[in-house]
């Protein structure tokens, strides 16, 4: 065989394995995030709350290894985690959350709501104004921000809310973070923790 076609493959391996080898230390956070993979939505991931995907919109899921690296640290903030999507530019907050357990389950992270819920809403013990929204101290100038409301009313009475999560301590996980894409020809973007960029990803 050519030995430059030996060089080309290994150097295909090599920068494929790279993609999904991210790993970024938050020291001020202690922990290490290695990005994981990519997914469309399926039946083996846990239900969200968003029931109709309208046309031209999808919900992607993007997988990743957390690993704690000083455990008499705090509790994880996933509130942290934002999507920047290419051509156009828009900042996406997470839909949805979930943490593995030992059992390989996946748990949502508590939602959290500053807006107090109506008398007549579902899911009132959402509402606690004291936890912070992080995901608003990272809000990119110059991006549009997409958000999805979910109703806790009904059509004809609606209670809309944005959500944000409560932090916890945890150990070593896999999460999942749901976004809600918001069109079709949006094919690419960059997963952010904070500051630090995680990972630049195909969105399927």
């Amino acid at each position: 065989m050519n030995k430059s076609l030996i060089i080309i493959g290994i150097f295909i391996a090599l920068s494929s394995f790279k993609s999904y080898a991210q790993k970024t230390t938050i020291e001020q956070d202690s922990v290490e995030i290695e990005f994981v993979k990519n997914d469309k939505l399926k039946s083996k991931y846990p239900k969200t709350y968003i029931g109709t995907i309208f046309n031209g919109f999808r919900i992607t899921v993007l997988e990743v290894d957390i690993k704690n690296i000083d455990l008499k640290k705090g509790e994880f903030d996933p509130n942290k985690f934002y999507l920047i999507s290419d051509k156009p530019k828009f900042q996406y907050r997470p839909l949805d959350i979930f943490i593995s357990d030992d059992k390989n389950d996946y748990s949502r992270f508590e939602l959290v709501t500053k807006k107090k819920p109506k008398e007549t809403s579902n899911m009132r013990e959402t509402y606690d104004p004291n936890i912070k929204d992080t995901y608003l101290d990272y809000k990119i100038d110059g991006v549009s921000g997409i958000k999805i409301p979910i109703n806790l009313g009904s059509a004809e009475f609606p209670d809309k809310h944005v959500f944000h999560f409560k932090p916890k301590v945890i150990n070593d996980s896999r999460i999942l973070i749901y976004f809600y894409i918001s069109s079709d020809f949006i094919k690419s973007g960059t997963l952010y923790y904070g500051n630090e960029k995680i990972a630049e990803t195909k969105l399927k």
